[in-house]
């Protein structure tokens, strides 16, 4: 039986926290998987997302910035919004909803470009934060946190729903690639391109 995704994200929001809690500020300059942002700023970025997800499931306007100071990416904020963002999930009042221009990430990208349903903008989010899960734990060298089978199948679930052909470059993902070795984890790696 597949894991509930509103369950996988909060899993991995928690894998996320649990690697900020190690982060000191002499790790901010360490290279990620996700070649474009260094430690300091991918943690901006995860604890950004959560921030603008919270504003949008709390009803707040919109679309919402999705990026912190590297001194605000903390895991007491990363907890705290993350607390928010599964209580607006877990709530049900997004079953039916269409979301337009919701989050707006670096660069000024807005997510969704076009109006999504719930599901897949609660795929976006678990996608976004199940892959930095991984990406935060090998720039500080911890072993894979999201190193959980039924977290890593539930958000490869979500990335093959999203990373259709052409969306893919424009998410920032790199081209898929062969795993690495058996089981869940390295299969979600191998398709996101890490």
């Amino acid at each position: 039986m597949a894991m509930d995704p509103v369950d996988a994200l909060a899993a991995a929001y928690g894998q996320c926290a649990s690697v900020l809690d190690r982060v000191t500020v002499a790790d901010h300059g360490r290279g990620t998987p996700c070649e474009a942002w260094d430690l300091g700023a991918l943690a901006g970025h995860v604890v950004g997302s959560a921030a603008a997800f919270a504003i949008v499931l709390d009803g707040g306007p919109t679309p919402a910035p999705a990026r912190v100071a590297v001194t605000d990416a903390t895991s007491d904020q990363l907890r705290s919004h993350a607390d928010r963002v599964h209580v607006g999930w877990r709530s049900g009042r997004f079953e039916d909803s269409t979301f337009h221009e919701v989050i707006e990430l670096d660069g000024g990208v807005l997510i969704p470009p076009i109006p999504l349903p719930a599901t897949m903008l609660l795929d976006i989010n678990l996608l976004d934060v199940g892959v930095h899960a991984h990406d935060l734990a090998a720039a500080v060298d911890l072993p894979a946190l999201v190193d959980d089978a039924d977290v890593a199948r539930a958000v490869l679930v979500a990335a093959r729903s999203i990373l259709q052909p052409g969306i893919r470059e424009l998410a920032g993902f790199g081209p898929e690639r062969s795993p690495r070795g058996p089981g869940p984890v390295e299969e979600l790696l191998a398709f996101v391109g890490r």
